[in-house]
């Protein structure tokens, strides 16, 4: 009795011991490659942000789908490349020192999710309001949407735009009541 206790003692012992736990390879598997993406997503993310700063066409040329469509404050302004660079120019027509700096930048799925900041010194036209040469700030969040080459197909962009004009030195008035 004794030998067989034994006996199935080392059996199973064996078998746990020889038995691989391929849920777990893949698991870990497929959490490196999560971990990979996300990793990607952020620094694409970065470079998106800095290519703003720079007034870098090239380098969002690079990283953005030619059909790529930008939606600001529930509008879409740019609905491919070439209107996003129109977009990029006019900002830094207003502020040729334009920059963007990130504060957070979440991951989930094929999305990041990025709290930024924008400054620059008013010193050109904005659109047609005549340059204050006064330094504005504005804090925004944009939404990237990524296609399955890590190229941004979509932007959705929300900012505090009266903010910066009020720092450039506008007000609001109180509308004519009739």
């Amino acid at each position: 009795m004794e030998k067989l206790k034994f006996n199935l003692f080392a059996i199973l012992v064996s078998l746990f011991f020889s038995c691989k736990d391929t849920n777990s390879l893949e698991t870990k598997e497929g959490l490196s490659k999560i971990s990979t993406s996300e990793t990607s997503l952020k620094k694409t993310t970065k470079t998106y942000l800095s290519a703003w700063s720079d007034n870098d066409t090239v380098l969002l040329k690079m990283i953005t789908s030619n059909k790529l469509v930008r939606n600001v404050n529930g509008e879409i302004l740019s609905a491919n490349q070439s209107e996003l660079f129109e977009s990029m120019q006019f900002w830094h027509r207003a502020m040729p020192d334009f920059k963007m700096v990130d504060k957070e930048i979440n991951v989930i799925g094929n999305r990041t999710y990025v709290n930024w900041i924008g400054t620059g010194t008013n010193t050109g036209m904005f659109g047609d309001i005549p340059p204050t040469g006064k330094i504005g700030h504005t804090v925004g969040m944009s939404i990237l949407t990524f296609d399955d080459e890590a190229h941004i197909v979509h932007e959705s962009v929300v900012f505090d735009n009266l903010g910066l004009l009020k720092e450039w030195g506008y007000s609001i008035s109180s509308p004519i009541m009739e």
